[in-house]
């Protein structure tokens, strides 16, 4: 049967079943808790099937260990409608901390910003390519069909939370070029491709997980910057199988009102605005894939509409799939979806939905599903994860680590004999560096997580040290009053904390080293009260065992002068910064980096 006859065969009913993905992340048959949904459930596949559902999303919940993975992932692979449709199976393996396979059993590789770091500071720019073909490799050996990566967000304000060390830059000529290696790569190993989180997310200074962003650039810039990764990939010919919503407010490209639950009339939403979705990205962008939309499940959408009303407005807008638009982890529970459909069936029934619009919209995805083998009983292709992956993500994080700050050549610490106290947020990046330091032979080494010691006791371990090194994990950059508002200061949300902790090293005259383990912003908060400081744009290290990143390992050799630090600055930092303008005083700019 082709195309054409299985979209004239389905009912309204199934065709909006193809354009809903769901989330399982939680599954209790006896609806007592809410446990991780981990194995295959007949409900579950009753649910989907009736409903002719077009996809699934999995997270780490559903994903604890390979055998584990295999068995759902397989089951999940081998349900099919009727007219022999099989599901979307996605999930969001970007690399860096946004990562769902479990970390030590696959390569999780340190992120897009170490990426960048790396390449700008000499590596060669096929390790984009190389990345997306591994993590390719990783996710189709297990069913997973669709990842919901690369994200293309320009991060040029450094207070976002969300975004930040997720970008490949605050550079949109560098993020369009490695987004397009990267698909490239993911491609060949047959993977769905994703990019997000359009019109642009990187602009932003709030989280739209809790609450509704707005982008205040023009239009003007919002090509030159927001869109540029979108328009390029897609004059060149490499745009990506789909491309995901943002639950952002962008009144340059549109100002118009939308009437929320609550009666309140706001800037429409991108991921609900039929010009941003419809008029600007099909057709003055010319993207002719699937679109779908960010989870609805966020404070961005359900702060402000209902389930029936976000499904609607998703729908008028010209957006193809609406990722879970309702939750569901209890088999009483599964009485949700049925009305949800139906309702938006009626509306289509009765013109409020443009059914020619929603036919053209079913037939993007139905063709999607053709490409890759999951329509019409063809043979699924089943490749073999990548058993050599870690040289790669090894690679990249050697490539990576960035000093930034390094007074009196301070660094490398080549001392074995000298005292470490080695304090960071999470214990797996403490223990992660002492490991390495233990290895080479460095015997006076404590290494803790801060939430382990109160005030007092960390005191007490800077006068027992040498050398204190300050682990710091900002997601955002913000600023507080100093000494006056002439002179304002940077910090992070404990950078008060933090600097006091400095402050008393100092005075105790100790040698203090800064490790920015997330985006690098937060170097500036601390550049004048340490001694030296690196960036490593990534923070898993080692946990019970088990290597959960490679970015540890990295910088710890650094430090400790085993090995050169070649990163250079994937973004600019600032000194100071302002949101209402996006422009600022630069503290280091991009492409900086010291070395020995």
């Amino acid at each position: 049967m082709g195309i054409k006859q299985t979209l004239e065969s389905m009912t309204i009913e199934e065709k909006i079943g193809q354009k809903i993905m769901l989330d399982f992340r939680y599954w209790d048959p006896t609806d007592k808790a809410t446990p991780d949904m981990t194995k295959p459930d007949d409900t579950i596949k009753t649910l989907l099937m009736d409903h002719h559902i077009g996809g699934v999303i999995l997270f780490a919940n559903n994903l604890k260990d390979k055998d584990q993975i295999a068995r759902l992932t397989s089951w999940y692979a081998s349900l099919e409608t009727s007219t022999g449709l099989r599901l979307f199976i996605a999930t969001d393996n970007e690399g860096g901390n946004v990562f769902r396979l479990p970390r030590g059993e696959y390569a999780s590789f340190p992120g897009n910003m170490a990426l960048t770091a790396a390449i700008e500071g000499g590596a060669d720019r096929h390790l984009a390519y190389e990345q997306g073909r591994q993590i390719a490799q990783d996710m189709k050996s297990l069913h997973i069909n669709t990842n919901f990566a690369p994200v293309v967000d320009v991060n040029a304000h450094p207070a976002n939370p969300v975004i930040n060390v997720r970008a490949f830059s605050d550079d949109a000529t560098t993020v369009a070029d490695l987004a397009q290696r990267m698909v490239a790569g993911m491609r060949q190993e047959g993977l769905i491709t994703t990019y997000k989180h359009f019109p642009g997310h990187g602009s932003t200074s709030v989280d739209s997980h809790t609450s509704l962003p707005r982008v205040d650039r023009t239009r003007e810039q919002a090509f030159a910057i927001d869109l540029a990764p979108y328009k390029q990939a897609i004059d060149a010919q490499a745009a990506p199988d789909m491309v995901m919503t943002a639950h952002i407010q962008y009144p340059a490209l549109d100002s118009s009102l939308i009437r929320t639950r609550k009666g309140e009339d706001i800037i429409v939403p991108a991921t609900l605005s039929r010009q941003i979705q419809h008029n600007l990205l099909r057709s003055e962008l010319g993207f002719r894939g699937v679109t779908i939309t960010d989870a609805l499940d966020m404070g961005a959408i359900v702060e402000h509409f209902t389930r029936e009303e976000a499904l609607e407005g998703v729908f008028k807008a010209g957006v193809d799939i609406a990722l879970m638009p309702v939750s569901i982890s209890a088999p009483d529970q599964t009485y949700r979806l049925a009305p949800l459909i139906q309702a938006i069936a009626d509306k289509v029934r009765n013109g409020e939905l443009c059914e020619a619009e929603i036919d053209a919209s079913v037939e993007r995805i139905l063709r999607l599903k053709q490409r890759y083998a999951l329509i019409c009983h063809r043979p699924r292709k089943r490749v073999q994860p990548h058993t050599a992956a870690q040289p790669t993500e090894k690679t990249i994080a050697d490539g990576s680590i960035t000093v930034l700050v390094n007074q009196q050549a301070t660094l490398p610490l080549r001392d074995k004999t000298r005292r470490y106290f080695i304090l960071t947020p999470w214990n797996e990046q403490a223990k992660g560096i002492a490991a390495v330091m233990t290895q080479n032979g460095y015997s006076h080494v404590v290494a803790t997580k801060e939430s382990a010691l109160g005030e007092a006791e960390i005191r007490q371990n800077i006068d027992q040290c040498d050398v204190f090194l300050l682990g710091t994990l900002s997601t955002r950059y913000t600023q507080v009053e100093s000494d006056g508002v002439a002179n304002k200061k940077p910090v992070t949300d404990k950078g008060d904390v933090y600097l006091g902790y400095l402050r008393y090293a100092a005075s105790q005259g100790k040698t203090r080293v800064h490790l920015s383990l997330r985006a690098p912003y937060d170097v500036a908060n601390y550049a004048e009260f340490v001694d030296a400081a690196v960036a490593s744009y990534s923070f898993y290290g080692y946990e019970n065992g088990v290597w959960r990143g490679r970015s540890m390992t990295s910088l710890a050799e650094v430090l400790i002068g085993n090995r050169r630090p070649v990163g250079k600055l994937p973004v600019n930092t600032w000194k100071r910064y302002d949101s209402q303008t996006y422009t600022g005083v630069v503290a280091q700019p991009k492409g900086f980096g010291l070395s020995w």
